[in-house]
């Protein structure tokens, strides 16, 4: 008897669990609505903690990949100019962000996610991405404003 919860579901069961639209919907899905190419360029290019490398600015890390290009790390280089395009964008500049992720899309182009910044060197797409990250960033703002008054 304990052995029955080991097994596998029938087939039938599963697939219409699978065919039943997920209720939990992260904040960028919600945000970008129907629009399934600007959730996964907004997913990938919109830092979800900010706090973690907003201190240290865009600057550091783009020297950051430098050091990395000249030693010819590439993916290290590729990490660090991305997040460093995403500091521009958490910051509204848009141009410098755009200028970063194409560098990033240069210098790694064996990058699973490189359709993306292509997505994002569109100027109308760029334009979204920010978008969606302002109301990304106000959101969470709003809700970490929150659980701070109430604890």
């Amino acid at each position: 008897m304990a052995l029955s919860l080991f097994r596998r579901k029938p087939k039938e069961e599963v697939k219409g669990a699978e065919a039943q639209p997920s209720p939990d919907r992260t904040l960028i899905e919600e945000l970008c609505g129907s629009d399934k190419e600007l959730c996964n360029a907004s997913s990938i290019l919109v830092l979800m903690n900010p706090d973690l490398v907003v201190k240290e600015g865009v600057d550091s890390f783009a020297a950051k990949a430098q050091e990395y290009e000249r030693a010819k790390d590439a993916v290290k280089a590729r990490i660090a100019y991305q997040v460093a395009g995403g500091i521009a964008l958490y910051e509204g500049k848009l141009s410098k962000a755009q200028s970063l992720f194409k560098k990033a899309a240069e210098i790694d182009p064996s990058y699973t996610f490189r359709r993306v910044f292509d997505y994002i060197n569109k100027k109308e797409n760029a334009e979204r991405v920010l978008a969606i990250a302002q109301k990304y960033y106000s959101r969470m703002d709003k809700q970490l404003t929150r659980l701070t008054t109430v604890t």
